[in-house]
């Protein structure tokens, strides 16, 4: 229960104290991003997977791998699709011996063989569609790297063949274009020019009578 009291007659009672209110102050922001991006950008990290997958620089790679994949995810009951041979010829050319691609395998839950002569899946491991997916991914990027990189060497061939004089004018044309870029559009309103003194003459003024003479 609260009490309300009332001041005596006579008493003067001090007006309350007013505290200042304090500016608010925003908080902190990195102006960079992670990693150098800009703020708000949205930095994906790799798994250790797909960093493995981007390693392999050989479709023909993530081709077989991703059959031997799928295989083992779609019939995991299927002794056949849980063993490869690493020293088979062909295994070895795709596999094998290519950087990325046996780790990859270990990666999803392959065991190499004390041997080393096997990769084989326990049967407490399972691969699913979704390795399956990601290597799909890593052969799509791959696959535009090297686009790119055909573009680009297609292009400094032509630069190489080129007649010199025309590869001038080129440069020449692409220089007058970064330098007009540079300056800008051009904008200017059209200005009235005045004519005379603005004193408007009469023909008698101007010494021509009104009569022609005889």
């Amino acid at each position: 229960i609260f009490q309300v009291t009332t001041p005596r007659a006579g008493v003067r009672v001090p007006p309350p104290t007013l505290r200042p209110s304090l500016p608010f102050v925003p908080p902190k922001t990195n102006t960079m991003g992670y990693a150098g991006y800009a703020p708000g950008h949205k930095v994906v990290e790799l798994t250790v997977l797909q960093q493995l997958l981007k390693q392999i620089k050989s479709d023909k790679s993530l081709e077989t791998l991703e059959k031997l994949t799928r295989n083992s995810a779609q019939a995991p009951g299927e002794e056949k699709f849980r063993k490869v041979r690493l020293t088979n010829e062909k295994i070895a050319l795709v596999i094998t011996n290519v950087p990325g691609a046996k780790e990859s395998m270990v990666e999803m839950g392959w065991v190499e063989s004390d041997d080393g002569e096997n990769l084989v899946l326990p049967a407490s491991k399972s691969v699913t569609m979704r390795e399956v997916r990601e290597i799909d991914a890593a052969r799509s990027a791959l696959r535009k790297l090297e686009d790119e990189e055909f573009k680009k060497r297609i292009k400094q061939r032509n630069l190489t063949s080129m007649d010199p004089n025309k590869k001038r004018l080129l440069a020449e044309m692409d220089a007058d274009r970064q330098e007009r870029a540079a300056r800008g559009p051009v904008t200017k309103g059209s200005v009235a020019t005045p004519k005379g003194d603005g004193v408007m003459q009469t023909a008698a003024g101007a010494g021509c009578s009104g009569t022609s003479g005889g």
